[in-house]
């Protein structure tokens, strides 16, 4: 049985080394997205371009979907179609509709991106004491096939 054992943990050594192979090392921090933590909450910050408007964005693994500021956006919260409360989300509570917008995080360029939009990112913005316009959520990270947060070089790398 150790046999077994030693078996397996050299089949998961060997695809952990194949895996990291795709991810930065020492001199490569320079690959991913720059990101900063906030220093009030802890949350990961990445700047993008929304519309062709540069905006800061919260990294969210557990929002479901992506959410924009109407400010950002210049979108009145009114004139948005509506939507129904997510069932998981970033525990962000308040009116929302949908509307499209052209997203770009580092290279990757999302035109007519189906979002959320709210009004209440003034106050997040003051509880981070920094502007905050936007969440990125489950919906964009899903789409690749590795996402690593790399706080050693403050990267947020997304792999295809």
């Amino acid at each position: 049985m150790k046999c077994g054992g030693f078996f397996a943990l050299t089949c998961l050594a060997a695809a952990a080394v194949g895996w990291a192979q795709g991810l930065p090392r020492g001199g490569d921090a320079p690959r991913g997205i720059p990101f900063e933590v906030n220093r009030v909450f802890g949350a990961i910050l990445i700047k993008a371009q929304v519309n062709k408007q540069p905006a800061t964005l919260i990294v969210d693994t557990g929002s479901r979907h992506t959410i924009l500021s109407s400010e950002l956006l210049r979108v009145c919260p009114r004139a948005l179609e509506h939507t129904d409360v997510p069932a998981k989300g970033s525990g962000l509570v308040g009116s929302a509709g949908w509307a499209k917008a052209t997203v770009e995080v580092g290279t990757v360029i999302w035109l007519d991106r189906r979002v959320l939009v709210m009004n209440d990112f003034r106050d997040i913005s003051n509880s981070m004491k920094q502007r905050v316009d936007g969440i990125l959520g489950e919906d964009v990270l899903k789409e690749f096939s590795l996402v690593v947060i790399d706080f050693k070089h403050q990267r947020l790398v997304l792999l295809r």
